[in-house]
């Protein structure tokens, strides 16, 4: 008898009782790989993120860019991230949606009730409610959702709401999504929060796609600023070593990769780039010597990255 091999992780099926079974689809899946794709709560098909969850977290960002490749952008942001019942604010986009709870000071939480729509959210009702320090601490639960606008957390009592670039996107924790911000700490408890991560790894790449922005870009303002788009940039040859401002444009979010392979996250604020680094970008970072010269007249050139 033939052995058959699993379409999700590639591994050939052992023995008589340990044979990949075939989906309707005629692709064939693996006990271990079906076991995983349930703990997520995705259907049993082969499809996009049934794939990521089942891969190596190193080959995650290939296969979405892969993807990409083979699919227009539009059509793959219209299959995963269908308009959701909640209503959200004129030209908003809903990127991910999961029950939450976060603990806070119990003494913090407002005795009134909060607005329920996200299309209702002024910043009059925003209180960023942060991680309870000692014994007072309440378990408040509630519903996140990320959209390409912010991240919102909404309860019965009270609402937080968070920038994009704020969320801790390297944390190894996969049961809960991290936010850092003003100095604060927000750790919202949630069902397969690398799931929620890769959902949104995946939208930036594929309205970045959408934008024509798959070639990543250096947009040169004058000799003391760039813009980068997204993409992998190698220093010093795409950009030379050296201390610099930083900044992100709208929902954008950066890592540096050392020269020893250990990543970094970027917000904003002043870091040192050196050689035999690389810069994964998402959306678009500004990088800059020092203050912005409003001045230079702005002129576009593309250099080549890793991509």
């Amino acid at each position: 008898m033939a052995k058959k091999v699993c379409d999700f992780c590639l591994e050939e099926g052992k023995g008589l009782f340990r044979q990949p079974e075939s989906l309707s689809d005629g692709h064939y899946i693996c006990k271990n790989c079906r076991k995983i794709i349930e703990r997520y709560d995705l259907p049993v098909k082969y499809d996009l993120f049934q794939l990521l969850v089942t891969a190596e977290p190193h080959m995650q960002e290939m296969m979405m860019g892969d993807y990409l490749e083979h699919h227009k952008p539009a059509e793959a942001i219209a299959k995963y991230y269908p308009t959701p019942a909640m209503r959200l604010h004129e030209g908003e986009h809903c990127v991910n949606v999961s029950p939450a709870t976060i603990r806070v000071d119990a003494r913090a939480i407002p005795a009134k009730t909060a607005v329920s729509r996200i299309s209702d959210i002024s910043r009059k009702d925003i209180v960023n409610l942060s991680d309870a320090k000692g014994t007072s601490g309440q378990e408040v639960e509630g519903t996140l959702y990320e959209t390409d606008a912010a991240l919102y957390f909404l309860s019965e009592n009270f609402i937080n709401c968070h920038r994009l670039t704020s969320i801790v996107d390297t944390h190894l924790d996969t049961e809960a999504i991290h936010v850092l911000e003003h100095g604060k700490e927000f750790s919202y408890q949630l069902q397969n929060a690398d799931l929620f991560l890769l959902r949104s790894a995946f939208y930036q790449m594929a309205v970045a796609a959408a934008s024509n922005k798959k070639k990543s870009l250096i947009y040169l303002a004058s000799e003391n600023t760039m813009t980068l788009t997204s993409g992998k940039y190698n220093v010093p040859k795409n950009i030379k070593s050296g201390v610099y401002w930083v900044n992100p444009v709208d929902a954008a979010s950066m890592r540096v990769r050392d020269a020893n392979g250990q990543l970094h996250a970027v917000n904003s604020g002043r870091i040192r780039i050196d050689n035999g680094s690389t810069l994964e970008v998402k959306g678009e970072y500004q990088l800059r010597y020092n203050k912005r010269d409003p001045k230079k007249e702005e002129k576009k050139i593309t250099l080549n990255s890793r991509n």
